[in-house]
């Protein structure tokens, strides 16, 4: 899991301003998925393509301007596990995930299994984007799993959205996250 530590903000840029171009292209798709997967209604998924949409905008702009400060140095960590919820299965985890490449961390992304296939069509549409599949995995496994990747050395920070009893574990499981 390599990929994003060789590339130069510039180019971890350019992957998330065609993210949301694939989004926005992707629209209906990406809410015929969560109205399927999350059974969202068609309003509740528009809104979350649209949030997910503002997100990468978002991201890129505060990712230009810190790279025209050239007192900032980015240092990645080392790899990001972004774990998700199954009620917001498209905008939430995909902040996690363009946070993470856009700091220049390889991400694992492991969406929860009630929403696995809008978790696959976020990864569809970011390696369609040009964001190296090196750089960004997608991990369908149970939550055991995930709590074996989570002792992992490698896995230097977690994005986590989630109830305060999984934080608490994750806590446990990892204290040395704080």
């Amino acid at each position: 899991l390599h990929g994003c530590g060789r590339s130069t903000l510039r180019e971890r840029v350019e992957w998330v301003r065609s993210v949301a171009r694939v989004l926005r292209r992707r629209r209906a798709s990406l809410i015929a998925a969560m109205v399927l997967d999350a059974g969202k209604r068609v309003s509740e998924a528009d809104g979350e393509v649209s949030e997910a949409i503002d997100f990468a905008e978002y991201y890129l702009r505060q990712a230009e301007e810190l790279g025209r400060d050239k007192s900032l140095v980015a240092r990645p960590r080392g790899v990001t596990l972004v774990t998700s919820p199954w009620n917001f299965p498209l905008a939430i985890p995909l902040s996690g995930v363009l946070a993470g490449l856009l700091a220049g961390s390889p991400v694992l992304f492991k969406p929860a299994l009630e929403t696995a296939f809008v978790g696959e069509q976020l990864c569809a549409a970011a390696w369609d984007a040009g964001v190296p599949r090196e750089a960004l995995q997608l991990l369908l496994c149970r939550d055991e799993v995930g709590t074996l990747l989570l002792r992992h050395a490698a896995v230097r920070g977690v994005v986590l959205t989630g109830a305060t009893s999984t934080a608490r574990f994750f806590l446990e499981t990892r204290p040395s996250m704080h």
